[in-house]
């Protein structure tokens, strides 16, 4: 898993507006509360101060590029496209409008549009550290991970403390199957930011997969220590309890998530495979049955009921389940549908 950084926009700064002293002093005077308003998270009252300032200098790129950062903080997409494009019409020459337009394609998923913007930030200034971090989370969305690589490399060398760069870049590692690497990757992007829990959590499912029970729960409980509201690793770590056979510790662990969260089906379903593996296949069955009441198209809880049905000497009922689960992408049922449910 790897988690996005929030979106790098580039704001420009306050500036002095070259008109005559009255005008200029209003039009400075909004630009300037608009990116106070900007800075305060207070993006409606920025986009009002701005349009107040274009009023007055209706040419003036960098308000027109700030208003498109507001507009897309509220996810006003199109507004923003049209206020970008205004700003890079009066002014072709500064790259940073080219990767704010990439960023609101982003958050418009047109993935090819925003691989246009990006290359021509990267043709006007081929050292952005964010054009090359996005570049690669697009290539890495497309299972592309040799590519995304040599895209987070670009980011670090430009960077050297990019720590969403190395965070990313040993997910696309571990997608590899380069555990060392990843586990190197993460350690160094929390070297250089401790506060980032989703790193720990990270480290601990590359521990998980080669299966280093201690060091990835202590991974996890660092996490935790820091956010205990951060039910993912509480999951991965429940997991790996129950990978390790520790089911005492495992049912502890999505017990509390499903008190945190009793909607979360993930945590239900785990506490299904928790009881198949204590064989108390009645639990097990209501476990399941609950997760899929929270979400009918969880395929692994189809096939953990399918098994709790099947010990309880529900055939037909188990063999439904794997049927279902089957449907919804859970391949290894196959073995059990052949063997079982076609007599």
């Amino acid at each position: 898993m790897f988690l996005l950084a929030t979106l790098s926009f580039r704001a420009q700064d306050t500036v002095k507006v070259a008109m005559p002293a009255d005008t200029e002093q209003q039009a400075e005077q909004n630009y300037n509360l608009g990116i106070e308003a900007m800075q305060k998270h207070d993006y409606q009252l920025a986009i009002t101060l701005f349009s107040k300032c274009l009023l007055i200098k209706p040419t003036f790129d960098k308000a027109y590029a700030n208003r498109a950062i507001a507009f897309t903080q509220i996810k006003k997409y199109t507004q923003a496209l049209n206020d970008i494009n205004a700003a890079i019409y009066y002014n072709q020459d500064n790259p940073e409008y080219f990767f704010n337009k990439s960023l609101i394609f982003w958050g418009m998923h047109e993935k090819d549009s925003q691989v246009v913007a990006l290359d021509h930030c990267l043709k006007m200034n081929r050292e952005h550290p964010e054009a090359h971090y996005y570049k690669g989370l697009i290539y890495f969305e497309n299972n592309e991970y040799e590519n995304a690589i040599v895209q987070y490399d670009l980011a670090i060398r430009y960077k050297p403390g990019y720590c969403y760069a190395y965070n990313d870049r040993g997910s696309a590692k571990r997608s590899m199957q380069n555990y060392d690497g990843a586990i190197e990757d993460y350690r160094k992007a929390l070297e250089l930011d401790s506060s980032q829990i989703f790193v720990y959590n990270n480290l601990g499912s590359v521990y998980r997969m080669t299966k280093e029970y201690t060091k990835a729960i202590d991974a996890y409980s660092t996490a935790l220590n820091k956010n205990p509201d951060f039910l993912l690793a509480l999951i991965n770590r429940g997991a790996t309890h129950l990978e390790n056979n520790n089911l005492d510790a495992a049912r502890h662990d999505f017990e509390l998530v499903v008190k945190k969260d009793p909607r979360n089906f993930s945590a239900l379903n785990n506490l299904a495979s928790v009881e198949i593996k204590n064989r108390d296949y009645k639990k097990a069955k209501d476990y399941a049955s609950r997760s899929i009441e929270i979400n009918a198209r969880n395929g692994a809880a189809y096939y953990n009921r399918g098994i709790a049905r099947q010990m309880l000497r529900e055939e037909q009922g188990s063999c439904e389940d794997w049927e279902r689960a089957l449907e919804l992408g859970v391949l290894v049922v196959k073995s059990f549908i052949q063997s079982t449910c076609n007599e």
